[in-house]
């Protein structure tokens, strides 16, 4: 049963697995083509929304990695981004000289992860890329582009596999459509 706050399913737990699946093929082909310098990636995961597709990705990811995570927050328990990155918890490793993958669940505005890429290179990194789960192309208020996404999104507010409503609801095992007009007086 759904949980009563899902208007619709957008993708399934199967269909993630597969296209979470076809990504890491897909990217682990692309390093092993570049010959990267210790033949590692360096994969970065912001945090908190990351951690299913992080976990996902790392059961399918068939090429050399290291892991490390950030928290860098741009909304403020709501519905909509504040604009503002910050970043509360940074890496404890230096990135200088690495091939980063930026592990994301969603863009929406980019401005979060136009920030962090900018930081990135501004710390030393050779190359950055990004992987999403979910691009909103609508939803963006600067130019920023994934280098692979698994699925677009219309503009709507998701939650699940990741996707919270004020911290709640990132472990169901889907993506869904949040019926909005139900938050309004949503009691937990």
């Amino acid at each position: 049963m759904n949980h009563p706050l899902v208007k619709k399913i957008l993708f399934s737990e199967d269909q993630i697995d597969k296209r979470v699946s076809e990504l890491t093929d897909e990217i682990a082909e692309y390093y092993k083509k570049n010959n990267l310098k210790e033949n590692t990636v360096l994969l970065i995961g912001l945090l908190k929304g990351c951690v299913p597709f992080m976990a996902n990705f790392l059961k399918h990811f068939k090429y050399e990695c290291q892991t490390e995570y950030m928290v860098v927050s741009s909304y403020l328990g709501g519905t909509k981004t504040s604009g503002e990155p910050k970043i509360n918890l940074d890496l404890n490793i230096s990135v200088k000289d690495k091939h980063i993958l930026i592990v994301e669940d969603i863009i929406d505005s980019g401005i979060t992860l136009d920030y962090i890429k900018k930081y990135l290179y501004f710390k030393g990194a050779k190359e950055i890329k990004i992987v999403t789960l979910l691009d909103k192309p609508e939803g963006r208020k600067i130019e920023l582009k994934a280098d692979w996404n698994g699925f677009k999104v219309e503009n709507e507010f998701l939650i699940g596999f990741g996707l919270d409503y004020e911290e709640r609801l990132r472990n169901l095992p889907y993506v869904a459509v949040c019926d909005v007009t139900k938050l309004k007086d949503w009691k937990w």
